[in-house]
């Protein structure tokens, strides 16, 4: 099990990747699919903060979840 401020970190990687990236280049990234309506959500998860990223990811689809928390897990293992 990796340490929590791993995991932390890992996911406001991500946090500033949805606010300085357009969607259309980490979509296939994270994701493993290019949907319009998620792109439009992650563009507004980091302009509303925390709320807004729990909103996302509890609104996720299950695979949509599994492939961001595999994305995630990925980036931990990079350090």
């Amino acid at each position: 099990m990796r340490p929590t401020i791993e995991i932390v970190t890992a996911t406001a990687e991500l946090l500033y990747r949805f606010s300085s990236e357009m969607p259309d280049k980490y979509m296939r990234e994270v994701f493993g699919k290019d949907d319009p309506e998620l792109a439009e959500k992650c563009l507004q998860a980091p302009k509303s903060g925390m709320p807004a990223l729990y909103r996302l990811i509890f609104n996720l689809s299950y695979d949509e979840r599994k492939a961001l928390a595999s994305y995630i897990n990925k980036r931990i293992y990079k350090y």
